[in-house]
């Protein structure tokens, strides 16, 4: 475990073990260290250096003899705090990066990520669990999404929606509306952040999609099993615009919020 912790800040397996050695057994001399490690003096003395600059040992000297010796506890927590905090700053540097990538128009992901089985589609949907605080539209084919997919995890991914505070507004075909009472998960309202309306008899669909942020994510039949994530601006303006003409012919799906009362108390758990 510590080996792999160490990992963590870019050392080697031989610089671990440098380190280990003279952190069970105290200051040494480079000819005993080299000796009791098995590795070679010349080889030795770039490891240690590479250990002192990092803070995890001190070098010193005695009867002019170099000895080396592991830092103290304090100080190699110090070390690992330090890390702690340079890679808060550069997560805080890459998403900004990100966030100016996208108010461009630059895309630095895949533009296009294609899943097979029951399992790469599942996939396929968590990737909009990456977002917060975004609107969605989902033209879903809801009844036969769960038979692919499971009640199972459209319960955990309705948790994760809410809780990221990813507001959706949905459209199922006629074919395919499902009872709320036995799905209270799949409730609507304020509190699940999620209006849901009913396509025209005329409009129907088996697969489906999903609009959020600059991505789509299609999920197919359970006869093709398969799907996949685009990411494009303009095909995203393209179906949103066929979502608002069907959404406007639409009729909203009346769900009382206390139907999924005992759904919602597990969230806030």
């Amino acid at each position: 475990m510590i080996e792999q912790t160490l990992q963590k800040l870019g050392l080697r397996d031989e610089e671990i073990k440098t380190f280990l050695f003279l952190a069970e057994n105290g200051e040494q001399t480079a000819g005993i260290l080299a000796k009791k490690t098995g590795l070679s003096r010349p080889s030795l003395y770039g490891f240690v250096q590479k250990l002192q600059k990092l803070g995890l040992v001190i070098e010193s000297q005695k009867n002019g003899v170099k000895t080396f010796i592991a830092s103290p506890r304090e100080k190699v927590s110090a070390v690992f705090e330090e890390k702690i905090i340079e890679l808060r700053d550069g997560k805080t540097i890459m998403e900004k990066a990100y966030a100016e990538m996208v108010k461009t128009g630059i895309t630095v992901n895949p533009k296009f990520q294609l899943f097979e089985g029951k399992e790469g589609m599942r996939q396929v949907l968590k990737d909009m669990l990456l977002y917060n605080n975004v609107e969605t539209k989902a033209y879903w084919p809801i009844k036969a999404m769960i038979e692919i997919l499971s009640e199972e995890f459209f319960r955990k991914l309705n948790k994760d929606r809410i809780q990221q505070k990813l507001y959706t507004r949905a459209i199922w075909p006629q074919g395919q509306i499902v009872d709320i009472k036995k799905h209270p998960y799949l409730g609507a309202g304020g509190k699940f952040l999620r209006e849901i309306r009913i396509a025209p008899k005329d409009i129907g669909f088996s697969m489906g999609y999903w609009i959020y942020g600059n991505k789509v994510a299609f999920i197919s039949s359970k006869k093709e099993s398969f799907g996949f994530i685009i990411e494009s601006k303009e095909l995203v303006e393209m179906l949103s615009s066929q979502f608002e003409i069907i959404w406007d012919l639409s009729k909203p799906l009346s769900a009382k919020d206390s139907n999924g009362e005992e759904f919602l108390k597990e969230i806030k758990k």
